[in-house]
C-alpha cells in the first residue's frame, strides 16, 4: 500500500500550499531594486515563509507551521497549528487533510477519520480530494472493517476515473479489494468451521456425561 511517510505527507501539502499561493511580481532580469527592509509591523501581504516566499496568508503560515512541527515529530503542535489553520478557514481541504494526518501519527483514528471525512466537503484539488479518499480507505482497513474499506476503495477508484487529472493509484484500488474479498471469504470460511467445532465438542460433551452416568448406573 502507498507510503504515507513524513516526507510525502510534508511534499505534497506544501506542494499544495504554493500552488494556491500568491506569488510576488518578479521584475524583468536586470532591472532589480534594492528592496527596502520590512518594517517589524509589515502587512498581512508581506507575510514570509521560512524559505523567504511572500504574500503567504496566515492561513499558509499555520499550515506550514504545522508542517514544521509534523516533520520535526512534534506531533501535538503540529495538531494545534492545523486546528488553528482550520479556524482561519473552514473552507479548505488542505487543513483537514493535514489534521487527519497528524491525528493519525498521534494514535488517534476516531478523530482522523473526522477530519478527513470533515475534508471531503470541503474546497481542494483534485488530487489532494484523491488523497483524502486514499487515507480514509486506507483508514478503514487499519480499522478492520474489511466491507466498509471495500467501499472506500471503489470511492476512490471511482473518483480516479471521473477525474482524470487527480493523480492517484488505481491498480492499488483494485488490488486492495481482491484481497478485502479473500479476507472477507476467510473470514466467513473460518467462521462456518469455528461453529462447527464448537458443535462438534458440545456433542463430545454431552456424550462423556452420558456415558459417566450409565457407568454409575452399572456400578
Amino acid at each position: 500500500m502507498q507510503d504515507r511517510s513524513l516526507a510525502v505527507v510534508a511534499s505534497l501539502a506544501l506542494a499544495v500550499v504554493f500552488s494556491a499561493a500568491p506569488v510576488a511580481a518578479q521584475p524583468p532580469a536586470g532591472t532589480e531594486k534594492p528592496q527596502a527592509a520590512a518594517a517589524p509591523d509589515a502587512a498581512p501581504s508581506q507575510r514570509k515563509d521560512p524559505n523567504g516566499h511572500t504574500g503567504i496568508s496566515p492561513y499558509t503560515e499555520q499550515v506550514l507551521k504545522g508542517q514544521a512541527s509534523f516533520v520535526a515529530r512534534d506531533i501535538p503542535g503540529a495538531i494545534a497549528a492545523f486546528q488553528d489553520a482550520i479556524k482561519l478557514d473552514s473552507s479548505k481541504m488542505l487543513g483537514f487533510y493535514l489534521l487527519g494526518e497528524a491525528m493519525l501519527e498521534s494514535g488517534n483514528t476516531a478523530e482522523a477519520e473526522t477530519a478527513w471525512t470533515t475534508a471531503i466537503g470541503k474546497k481542494g484539488t483534485e488530487e489532494l480530494h484523491a488523497k483524502v479518499l486514499f487515507c480514509l480507505a486506507d483508514l478503514r482497513e487499519r480499522q478492520k472493517n474489511w466491507q466498509a474499506a471495500k467501499d472506500a476503495w471503489g470511492a476512490y477508484s471511482t473518483f480516479l476515473t471521473s477525474n482524470p487529472k487527480a493523480t492517484g493509484y488505481p491498480a492499488t484500488a483494485a488490488e486492495r479489494q481482491k484481497q478485502l474479498d479473500r479476507r472477507m471469504k476467510d473470514e466467513k470460511d473460518y467462521a462456518a468451521v469455528k461453529e462447527r467445532i464448537v458443535q462438534r465438542e458440545a456433542e463430545r460433551q454431552k456424550e462423556a456425561e452420558e456415558n459417566a452416568k450409565k457407568d454409575k448406573l452399572n456400578r
